[in-house]
């Protein structure tokens, strides 16, 4: 069967992928950054956040059997957004498969996704659900709860979160939580390409096992053979100011919108997946026994953190040092440093207030998550060049006792560190 499987390179398509490909399915993979060649598949390139038209997927569709669609983000950026990603292109993409005879698409949308969904998050999502429910091809809706496995972000955050030495549960910690795992999204998936009974269904793909946060993030805790877990709990207006400076300083895949939706959890139906797919997903018990913690996990889930604390100390230092050397330091010692340099006069000056200026950028680029690899780059150049120049016109300051140039050796190594911690 010929199959396009839209965001190939995302958490569910990369699975999809390699499940697809093992039942020797002829597949066409998009993807914005689409990696030509890998595993001998057609790799097209195309972008959510512009395709918006069905003339757009009008070659893509041709003599295709089967559309899946596995595109979704759990928050917006400036360039990809709810509206576009899950309502517009899904929806151009969906018509586009109706004209070029598509026989059956599949749409991977979200738990929550009904008339009682309130997040911009959720009604894009059944937006474009709807449009598929009215299109008159066969249609499969799944809806997975919390996906749980290997390459899901949250998935990694939530274990960090399990690992910290306190976890901060929002709330009361009582919200209930259905992890599905992502190996059963992949079986219903499957399931829908041929099953009759799942033609024209809305199917909630939900783990066996509700539980609630404080529970999972306990019992990643212990999976993770932490020796005590140690839950704070967060007012939810609290959380919702670490959610949002977590998002913007620091990338994390939970937001301000991510909090309020946790306050409107509740538990739905899975038994449409026995009935329609012909199976039962797994619980968090059993997933997490057939998956054991391995010391690169555990590793991994206790230094999920440190690249964005890493980062901020480094931009601390940065903003700093120029906000000191311009308001606080005696300018007059700083010029006479540059003059011993050979920066005299107006060179002097422009030297100084350049390095200055140049410090605070270096510190908000940092903050801003701005050009990581060429910030980091230059921040090694810098204290490199600065370490040489000190040197040279001051060489007892490697024997000061507050190690001013002494301390530039573990902060290369702490550059370094950050850089491939944040990659």
């Amino acid at each position: 069967m010929r199959i396009l499987v839209t965001g190939a390179t995302g958490f569910i398509g990369r699975h999809l992928v390699q499940a697809l490909g093992r039942q020797h399915h002829d597949l066409v993979l998009t993807s914005r950054t689409p990696k030509a060649g890998t595993g001998g598949h057609d790799w097209r390139t195309i972008d959510f956040a512009k395709a918006h038209s069905p003339d757009d997927w009008r070659d893509l569709v041709e003599n295709i059997d089967l559309v899946i669609n596995a595109v979704g983000i759990f928050k917006p950026t400036r360039s990809q957004s709810f509206v576009a990603l899950h309502d517009r292109a899904p929806r151009a993409l969906f018509e586009a498969s109706k004209r070029a005879g598509v026989k059956r698409i599949i749409q991977i949308s979200a738990l929550g996704t009904d008339e009682s969904a309130t997040s911009a998050y959720h009604l894009s999502k059944q937006r474009a659900d709807d449009a598929l429910a009215r299109l008159g091809v066969e249609w499969v809706v799944l809806r997975p709860s919390l996906i749980i496995g290997d390459g899901g972000e949250s998935w990694r955050f939530f274990k960090a979160l399990a690992s910290l030495p306190v976890t901060p549960v929002i709330g009361d910690g009582t919200q209930p939580l259905q992890p599905v795992a992502i190996e059963d999204v992949t079986k219903a998936v499957l399931a829908s390409i041929h099953r009759p009974e799942a033609v024209g269904c809305q199917i909630n793909l939900v783990g066996a096992e509700c539980v609630t946060l404080e529970t999972y993030f306990q019992t990643l805790s212990k999976w993770q053979h932490h020796s005590k877990f140690r839950p704070v709990p967060i007012p939810y207006g609290l959380a919702e100011v670490l959610a949002g400076a977590g998002h913007l300083f620091a990338d994390m895949p939970f937001d301000r919108q991510a909090v309020n939706m946790l306050k409107e959890t509740r538990v739905f139906e899975g038994k449409d997946c026995q009935s329609k797919l012909g199976f039962s997903p797994m619980g968090l018990t059993q997933f997490l026994s057939q998956n054991p913690a391995s010391k690169e996990e555990r590793s991994a889930a206790s230094l999920y953190f440190l690249g964005p604390v890493l980062r901020i100390a480094l931009a601390f230092m940065w903003i700093t040092a120029g906000v000191v050397s311009l308001f606080f330091y005696p300018v007059e010692q700083s010029l006479a440093l540059l003059a011993r340099l050979g920066f005299t006069g107006t060179m002097g000056v422009m030297a100084f207030y350049g390095a200055v200026l140049l410090d605070i950028f270096i510190g908000l680029s940092l903050l801003m998550r701005f050009r990581i690899r060429q910030i980091a780059i230059l921040q090694l150049g810098l204290i490199v060049v600065y370490t040489v120049a000190l040197s040279w016109v001051a060489p007892m300051m490697w024997a000061d006792p507050f190690g001013p140039l002494v301390k530039n050796i573990p902060i290369l190594v702490s550059i370094l560190i950050m850089q491939k911690l944040e990659e």
